[in-house]
């Protein structure tokens, strides 16, 4: 399944038509149905506003879930571990940094690699006990000019 098929599983769970969903971030019924068929891909501030309406966008980029029974994974070890659920504010703090680092740069990436990056960093920090911005401005200063 690829990120439109899983995008239209979402919104289907969230029981929207192709219309409502695309107008919740200002877009077209087209936009929509481009997405959904790969034709497109939504930006990060899409994802990010879906995410507040209830989208799981670690599913929609992965095609893992980041809710409860379905994201029990096992360790090497054998034993059930189920991942912490994603900051929607710390990850779309981190997409914000990143878009600003990438334009500065001249880089336009498309939305899936940009959503890609944005996870791996957030990966990186998950750890911490809050975002430290000028962590992330060195981390994203070393991704974007890679």
């Amino acid at each position: 399944m690829n990120l439109g098929a899983r995008l239209k599983a979402e919104r289907e769970r969230l029981q929207l038509s192709q219309t409502d969903f695309a107008a919740i971030v200002g877009a077209s019924k087209h936009a929509q149905i481009n997405w959904e068929k790969g034709a497109a891909t939504p930006n990060a501030a899409a994802l990010e506003v879906w995410a507040g309406r209830g989208l799981d966008v670690l599913y929609v980029v992965t095609g893992q879930r980041s809710n409860g029974a379905s994201t029990h994974h096992l360790t090497e070890s054998g034993t059930s571990v189920t991942p912490a659920l994603i900051d929607a504010d710390r990850l779309g703090r981190i997409v914000e940094l990143l878009e600003a680092f990438a334009r500065n740069a001249g880089k336009c990436w498309p939305s899936a690699q940009l959503v890609t990056v944005a996870a791996e960093v957030y990966n990186v920090l998950v750890d911490e006990p809050a975002l430290d911005e000028s962590k992330v401005e060195r981390i994203l200063k070393l991704v974007v000019n890679r």
